[in-house]
């Protein structure tokens, strides 16, 4: 196949793949279309040697702000080998794509097929993370009540998702308690802010 004619299907896709986004932020997703978009945008994560296979553990659909368009949450970890950081394990909020939000967009358009390829199934699924906070525990439930995200977790000493020591010296909030937990969130575009 010439350059040329590679370069306009290319350019065919990208302009279906900005009418999905389009049409996607006119609906509430299915949680087929919401698993879609999130394994999109969990496929840009590159996996290695410690850490691979990011994959969502539980996905919902819901209006967090009442503006008539959907968001989609979701928490993902991934599998973990073992590493000097915290494992994965992300409460992300995921907004629809506006034409031409940058979220869907590679800086440089044909210099690279992955980059295309993986953005034109962002663009194509409508969605991308918009605020996100980790989890240090293993999840036990998501739901989304009244606007608000509630994540119930269950922490424990030794955890793969909580290293006291990293966080003493990033001066972040220690790791909980062993046991179960529920933390709720507000979202607003950009932020997820936990309600004590």
């Amino acid at each position: 196949m010439s350059m040329v004619l590679s370069l306009v299907m290319l350019g065919l896709a990208l302009t279906h793949a900005e009418g999905a986004a389009a049409a996607a932020a006119s609906k509430v997703p299915t949680d087929s279309e919401a698993r879609t978009a999130v394994h999109a945008v969990l496929q840009r994560i590159p996996g290695d040697d410690i850490q691979h296979d990011y994959r969502p553990l539980q996905v919902r659909v819901a209006d967090l702000d009442g503006d008539g368009v959907a968001e989609i949450i979701h928490v993902y970890s991934s599998t973990y080998t073992g590493g000097t950081f915290e494992q994965s394990n992300e409460l992300v909020v995921m907004t629809a794509l506006s034409e031409g939000d940058r979220r869907g967009q590679v800086p440089h358009p044909g210099a690279n097929a992955i980059d295309d390829s993986d953005m034109a199934a962002i663009r194509a699924a409508g969605y991308a993370a918009d605020a996100e906070e980790h989890v240090p525990g293993r999840l036990d439930a998501l739901q989304v009540a009244d606007g608000k995200i509630i994540v119930r977790f269950t922490a424990a000493a030794g955890s793969t998702f909580c290293f006291e020591k990293d966080r003493e010296r990033a001066k972040l909030e220690g790791c909980p308690t062993p046991g179960p937990h529920v933390w709720r969130f507000d979202w607003s575009p950009g932020q997820l802010q936990r309600i004590q």
